[in-house]
């Protein structure tokens, strides 16, 4: 049987999306998860785990709980339980909270097309060896009697170190260019779901940072950003959640840049390993192997 791939963003947006549309409707919480998870076409095992644990009479924060363990459903059990702690509408909240994750699927998708042609190349290029040994192969050439001979055998030594040194080189680069993290934004979206509750701007930051903390979620740093933008909302008077809001879609979008220029610059740096590691393997494999059984097989006999 296959196996169904995890949750992704895009869904989640999704069911959390048609929940608030129950919700804003009048449909009760427990109700709302129910009849998601019937209409869901094709039928979602999750939403039926959320369902069955609903009806076994677990509270809706338990049942989020149940589900597959992911940053996503950890975010949303934790914008769940900042709505109902602040006394925010949860319709507004879930649908704020679906747009961020939408947003953060988009960019996500944006790196992944961007990395495809880094990627590809990296893998070709790791090829370049291999076809190095098949044409020597297809020119006649005496691999065995190669080896034999002490360069061919120090040329077959260095080109596999090279080899070994060129994947390695080219997979960290590969890492290091990635789609920014599901949690960027996450604080400041909390924020301002908790400032829909109507309480004061300072009960609203302690409330995110306890919901963060008990996600799992480092907060270190968006606690400085939450607690400048509380200052600012009391000194100018403007609402802390469109603030917020607006501050989590910014933060998203600098996130988004900057993998997608990481990306770009990948493909400048692939260049590097290529040089440097793998054209001197292919040399080292396939051209000196050749040449030293070429050498071995028109050597004059010794008078």
């Amino acid at each position: 049987m296959r196996r169904r791939a995890p949750e992704a963003p895009a869904d989640l947006a999704r069911h959390v999306h048609r929940v608030a549309v129950l919700l804003a409707a009048g449909t009760a919480p427990v109700s709302a998860w129910r009849c998601a998870a019937q209409a869901a076409r094709p039928r979602d095992p999750r939403l039926d785990g959320i369902a069955a644990a609903l009806d076994e009479g677990a509270p809706v924060v338990e049942a989020l709980e149940r589900g597959p363990a992911s940053t996503d459903r950890a975010a949303l059990v934790a914008a769940w339980r900042v709505a109902a702690a602040s006394g925010a509408p949860l319709a507004p909240a879930l649908r704020a909270f679906a747009g961020a994750l939408r947003d953060g699927a988009a960019a996500a998708r944006d790196i992944e097309v961007a990395l495809a042609a880094p990627r590809a190349t990296a893998r070709i290029v790791q090829l370049l060896p291999l076809v190095a040994v098949g044409l020597s192969l297809l020119t006649g050439a005496d691999l065995a009697a190669a080896l034999g001979h002490p360069l061919g055998v120090a040329s077959a030594v260095l080109g596999l170190l090279l080899i070994v040194l060129g994947r390695a080189w080219m997979r960290r680069l590969v890492r290091g260019a990635h789609p920014p993290p599901p949690t960027t934004g996450l604080a400041l979206d909390l924020l301002a779901v908790a400032a829909g509750g109507g309480g004061s701007p300072e009960a609203a930051r302690l409330l995110v940072l306890r919901e963060l903390a008990r996600a799992g979620v480092d907060a270190a740093h968006e606690g400085a950003e939450m607690e400048a933008l509380v200052a600012l909302s009391r000194q100018s008077g403007a609402p802390l959640g469109e603030l917020a809001r607006a501050e989590a879609a910014e933060e998203r979008l600098r996130a988004r840049d900057h993998a997608r220029r990481a990306a770009e610059r990948l493909g400048v740096r692939l260049m590097l390993p290529l040089g440097a590691c793998v054209l001197p393997s292919f040399l080292l494999l396939g051209v000196v192997p050749m040449l030293v059984a070429l050498l071995s097989s028109t050597a004059l006999p010794m008078p």
